[in-house]
C-alpha cells in the first residue's frame, strides 16, 4: 500500500515539474520573440502602436484592442498590419496573429487608428502576455482615390444603458459613395482607450442623411466614458476608371486621379458654371488628374488652383469632349474648372 502511495506521489511531481517547466518554456518563448521584435520595431518607425489593453468578453474571448499611428519619420503613407504573438495550446507552438486596423491608409502623422483582436481563450491562453506590434509597415505606392465626402454628426457622450453613440452621416458629394467603415476610439473616464468600434454602411446616394450607431462590448460598457477619433474609410475608387458627375441634362463631367489622392469635397456651381474640387495628395509627389467633360467645349475653359490661375499640362476637343490634365502638387488644393457650357 504505501509502496503504492509513494508511486503515485512520484508520478504526481513530475507531472508537476513538466508542466510547470513547460510553462516556463513557453514564457520563455514568447518573451523572447517579443524582445525579438520589439528591435525590428525600433530599426522600423514608420507606424508604432499607440496604446493598447485587453478584457475578456462574455464568451471568454481575450479581446485586445488599441490604435497605430504613422510614425513622424516617414514621410509616405503607410499600410499597416498589426500582429499579436500567441501560444496556440493544440498545435502547441506560437502562432503569429494578423489584423488590420481600421483605416486603410495611415497618412497623417500620429493619428491614431484603431484595431480589434478577439482570440479564443482556451486555444490561445497566453495571448494577453505579449503587446501588439507592428508586424508590417510598408509605403502605400498604388495609386488610390479616397471619397473623403461625408460629413458626421454626433455626440462624444454616450446614451443609453448600453453606453452607445448615436450619430447622422450625410454624402455631402454630387455621386454615391459605397462601402463605408465608420468607426471610434472608447475611453474610460482616465482618457484610456478600452475598446474599439466600428459599423458598416453598403451605400450613401448623393446628399443623402442616414442615422448611425457604435455599440461597446457589453463586458466594459459600464466604463465608457466617452467616443473619440470618430472618422471613416470609404472604398478605393477603381484605378484607371472615370468616375462621372451629371452637371446637368445635357453634361457629364468625369474624372480620375493618377495618385494617392483623397476627395475633400467635390460641387458644381451652376450660377457661376465652375466645377470645384478640394484635393489632398497624400503623396509626397505630384499626381495627375484627368477631367473629360461631355459634350465638347465650344468655349474656352479656365482652370484655377488655390485661387490663382493654373496651367494644364493637356487641354484638347476630341472625340466629341473635352480633355483636361492637371498636375497636382502634394498638399491639399482646391481646384477650380471655370466656363463649363451647359
Amino acid at each position: 500500500m504505501s509502496t503504492n502511495y509513494n508511486h503515485i506521489s512520484v508520478t504526481y511531481s513530475v507531472t508537476s515539474i513538466l508542466a510547470c517547466a513547460m510553462l516556463l518554456l513557453i514564457t520563455f518563448n514568447i518573451s523572447y520573440a517579443v524582445d525579438h521584435l520589439n528591435l525590428n520595431m525600433t530599426d522600423n518607425p514608420r507606424a508604432y502602436v499607440k496604446n493598447y489593453s485587453s478584457y475578456i468578453d462574455a464568451d471568454n474571448n481575450i479581446v485586445i484592442i488599441g490604435s497605430v499611428a504613422k510614425s513622424d519619420y516617414q514621410i509616405f503613407p503607410q499600410n499597416v498590419t498589426v500582429g499579436i504573438l500567441a501560444y496556440n495550446n493544440f498545435t502547441a507552438s506560437n502562432e503569429i496573429i494578423a489584423e488590420k486596423p481600421y483605416n486603410t491608409i495611415l497618412s497623417k502623422n500620429n493619428e491614431p487608428f484603431p484595431f480589434k483582436f478577439k482570440l479564443n481563450s482556451t486555444v490561445f491562453p497566453l495571448v494577453a502576455q505579449g503587446p501588439p506590434f507592428i508586424l508590417e509597415s510598408e509605403n502605400v505606392s498604388m495609386p488610390t482615390t479616397k471619397l473623403n465626402t461625408i460629413k458626421l454628426e454626433y455626440p462624444v457622450i454616450p446614451q443609453g444603458k448600453n453606453k452607445e453613440l448615436f450619430g447622422n452621416i450625410t454624402n455631402t458629394s454630387p455621386i454615391p459613395i459605397n462601402n463605408i467603415t465608420l468607426f471610434a476610439i472608447v475611453n474610460d473616464r482616465n482618457s484610456t482607450q478600452i475598446d474599439s468600434v466600428k459599423t458598416f454602411i453598403p451605400t450613401l446616394k448623393p446628399h443623402e442623411k442616414v442615422q448611425f450607431s457604435f455599440t461597446p462590448d457589453p463586458a466594459i460598457k459600464d466604463r465608457v466614458y466617452f467616443y473619440s477619433c470618430v472618422g471613416g474609410d470609404i472604398d478605393d475608387m477603381k484605378i484607371d476608371e472615370f468616375k462621372i458627375v451629371n452637371i446637368s441634362a445635357t453634361k457629364i463631367l468625369g474624372y480620375k486621379f493618377s495618385a494617392l489622392v483623397q476627395i475633400d469635397s467635390m460641387n458644381y456651381n451652376d450660377s457661376s458654371k465652375q466645377f470645384n474640387f478640394a484635393i489632398n495628395n497624400i503623396y509626397p509627389y505630384p499626381g495627375s488628374l484627368s477631367v473629360e467633360l461631355m459634350p465638347v467645349q465650344n468655349s474656352s475653359i479656365s482652370i484655377v488652383m488655390d485661387g490663382s490661375p493654373y496651367q494644364a499640362t493637356n487641354l484638347k476637343n476630341t472625340d466629341n469632349k473635352t480633355i483636361i490634365e492637371l498636375s497636382i502638387p502634394q498638399g491639399i488644393h482646391d481646384v477650380a474648372i471655370l466656363n463649363i457650357e451647359d
